[in-house]
């Protein structure tokens, strides 16, 4: 029964970390609709499409904090950070310095061990 509530725990910690990617999505669209003429039908679409992917990560966000603590899902939430961080580098050629990484480190790092703790109990 033990490892039953472990597999549970564990799927739903994933789960929440393709949540959180698909909200870290919405900060690409974002970005690309700035560089748009405003009011262009180029920037109404990456702006509805932005909703919609906002639309998307709320549903998701809802059902998973009805199955887990809201504080351990809301700490999971700066996973944002190395998606942003992989997103700048690879579609907009930003620059990955080493202070970055060892930031991002130290949130996963802290990330993991909360939810560890949670995994156990």
């Amino acid at each position: 029964m033990k490892d039953q509530k472990r597999k549970f725990q564990i799927k739903d910690i994933l789960m929440l970390q393709i949540v959180f990617f698909i909200y870290s999505i919405n900060s690409v669209v974002a970005k690309f609709a700035s560089a748009q003429e405003p009011f262009s039908l180029n920037f109404i679409l990456l702006y509805g499409l932005e909703l919609c992917v906002l639309g998307v990560y709320a549903i998701l966000w809802q059902q998973l904090i009805k199955r887990m603590e809201l504080s351990v899902a809301y700490s999971n939430k700066a996973v944002v950070l190395l998606w942003a961080m992989v997103f700048g580098a690879l579609l907009f050629k930003e620059q990955i310095t080493l202070t970055k990484v060892a930031g991002i480190l130290l949130v996963i790092a802290g990330i993991v061990v909360l939810n560890s703790e949670e995994v156990k109990e």
